[in-house]
């Protein structure tokens, strides 16, 4: 599977940050919606899907091998997807393909689907060691054993007014996310101990190093806490031997994180779009994306 994944992102976007099969069994604490794999005749596997559910939707991701497009594998992952959504009696499913792969997309629309988004994979590659970040005036960065409830609160906070955002208990989101590196989760608080703002990163994931999540609550952006936490992130994931970086973004970002990432050096390596389809008896509009 970490085979098929790489593969195709290398033949749609040229990006050759390969998974490897550790990679994709962290992957698989996130897929609560099931996982299925397509083979040929000979029994090797040419496709796989899996679909992670989100509220009233499912988020769908589909990967088919480059050599193998022209054998209905797209189409059997389709089936099997909305199939699955609708057992769930979920009202939406959201795919989402790179955008270099125009044949995934005239399938999905020949299918229903409609484009509704897009988003990055933004990176930075560092040729030295960044010089740790100067904080401004009345905020520290801490992570105190014991607190990752308060990473949760905090980035829900942060994300409620994003679109997309569906809320989760502590338990879905550390489900989904933990164990967590200690070292690589951040709280950034004001002198009186209130969280501001958290980070988490990830040391090794799909090829290269990630900031998973970043967020700032309402009351404290542009102050130059997301920035500070970034230039942190560089500064500590360099220490530990990793030179490439990356996250993903919302390509309509409304709190201005694209141009916050342009600005400390990141670049936008690959675009994915984003499709729904609405299942019979749902509402178009009545899901967000996630």
């Amino acid at each position: 599977m970490a085979d098929i994944v790489g593969d195709y992102d290398a033949f749609h976007s040229g990006i050759d940050d390969r998974p490897t099969a550790e990679d994709m069994l962290k992957w698989w604490r996130r897929v609560n919606g099931g996982s299925v794999g397509v083979v040929d005749e000979d029994g090797r596997m040419i496709g796989v899907g899996y679909l992670r559910k989100r509220g009233s939707y499912t988020i769908a991701d589909y990967y088919v091998h480059p050599e193998s497009r022209e054998w209905g594998a797209g189409s059997l992952l389709l089936d099997w997807g909305e199939r699955r959504t609708a057992e769930e009696g979920l009202s939406a499913i959201r795919p989402a393909t790179t955008a270099r792969d125009e044949r995934g997309k005239e399938l999905l629309e020949r299918r229903g689907y409609r484009y509704i988004r897009s988003f990055y994979r933004m990176a930075i590659d560092l040729d030295e060691h960044p010089s740790s970040p100067v904080w401004p005036a009345g905020f520290r960065v801490a992570f105190e054993p014991d607190e990752e409830r308060l990473i949760h609160e905090t980035l829900e906070e942060a994300f409620e007014d994003h679109f997309g955002h569906e809320p989760r208990t502590f338990e879905q989101w550390i489900a989904q996310n933990g164990p967590l590196d200690r070292r690589l989760c951040y709280v950034v608080r004001t002198e009186d101990g209130t969280p501001a703002a958290a980070q988490v990163c990830d040391e090794e994931n799909f090829g290269t190093a990630w900031v998973s999540i970043l967020g700032v609550r309402p009351a404290w952006r542009r102050r130059g806490l997301g920035e500070a936490l970034l230039r942190q992130a560089f500064h500590d994931l360099y220490a530990r031997g990793r030179d490439r970086i990356a996250l993903a973004v919302d390509a309509e970002n409304t709190t201005g994180a694209t141009r916050l990432y342009e600005r400390v050096g990141m670049q936008v390596s690959l675009r994915d779009d984003a499709y729904e389809k609405v299942l019979s008896g749902g509402e178009l509009g009545a899901t967000k994306l996630g």
